[in-house]
């Protein structure tokens, strides 16, 4: 029985699947394949259900599933212990952002780790918080930044980083000079290009907040995803945007667009792990700077 057998395995029963055990590995099929049946060959029992709709693990396999998993994950914790004893910082950390953090945060950690931990490999994997949390306790990620009030069973939560909502609009736009926060009365009769995905991220917490006020929309001029749709028909005068500062941070910068608070909206991120698996140094120290970037790079002019 070989290390390589078990990941392939744990792999096929995770995914109840061959193929997609295979992409998840990259590796070819009949490889996967060919080492499972010399497994069952050496255990003398069937690992798997096979069926049209994908392989179930049947009683055997639940038994080794287990076990193999736990061998899998002390392998892991003694490669781990040897790599902090060599005061090395390297190996693979899948990192979970939400699209629109993802576009400043991903190049900016990764300069940092190519700068001072070259041996580092980073991926980055993007989506919204119930997506990313799966992965992370599945082991897919290793850490992500989640946002609105997350169940913290199997996580290991860092620490809170409130960041303000803002109305986006035009440079210019006298609306948006002041720097005293806009009450949500003051922004429902506007033209709006709603962003974000209903129930999800900073869109539940608006809609939350209306709702509670009594107050709704008047002028919902056009729905739409994410920022990076919303933005260019903000820059094109369409209307007014509600925004995370710093998903606009770059739009201020270069005086296209421009912002102001509005009252009593913040959106929790919260960067966080897998309390199921044992974190590596990398790991440790990409969640340091994560941590580290969104509290230093929030935008100021606001």
């Amino acid at each position: 029985m070989e290390l390589r057998q078990l990941r392939y395995f744990v792999a096929v029963a995770r995914n109840e699947s061959f193929k997609k055990a295979a992409m998840e590995l990259h590796i070819a099929q009949p490889a996967i394949s060919r080492q499972i049946r010399l497994l069952e060959h050496e255990l003398k029992s069937s690992l798997f259900t096979r069926h049209t709709r994908g392989s179930i693990p049947t009683e055997e396999g639940l038994l080794l599933l287990e076990e193999a998993e736990r061998i899998l994950h002390l392998t892991e914790q003694a490669k781990q212990k040897l790599l902090f004893h060599k005061k090395i910082i390297s190996g693979p950390v899948s990192v979970g952002l939400a699209p629109a953090l993802a576009e400043w945060l991903a190049p900016d950690l990764m300069a940092y780790m190519v700068k001072t931990h070259p041996e580092v490999q980073l991926r980055f994997c993007e989506g919204l918080t119930p997506r990313l949390r799966r992965m992370l306790t599945a082991g897919e990620i290793q850490v992500a930044v989640l946002s609105l009030n997350v169940d913290p069973t199997y996580l290991i939560l860092g620490r809170t980083i409130h960041e303000r909502v803002v109305l986006v609009g035009q440079p210019n736009d006298p609306l948006l000079e002041l720097s005293e926060p806009l009450r949500l009365g003051e922004i429902v009769d506007l033209p709006i290009v709603l962003a974000g995905i209903r129930g999800e991220g900073l869109r539940a917490i608006l809609d939350r907040a209306l709702a509670e006020s009594g107050l709704s929309f008047s002028n919902i001029v056009a729905e739409v995803e994410t920022m990076f749709t919303a933005r260019p028909m903000v820059s094109d005068g369409f209307g007014y945007t509600i925004s995370l500062a710093s998903a606009v941070e770059k739009g201020i910068e270069a005086d296209e667009l421009a912002v102001r608070p509005i009252e009593t909206l913040t959106l929790d991120r919260i960067v966080a792990r897998s309390a199921k698996h044992s974190p590596s140094r990398a790991t440790l120290e990409s969640a340091k700077q994560i941590t580290e970037r969104l509290l230093n790079r929030l935008p100021r002019r606001i």
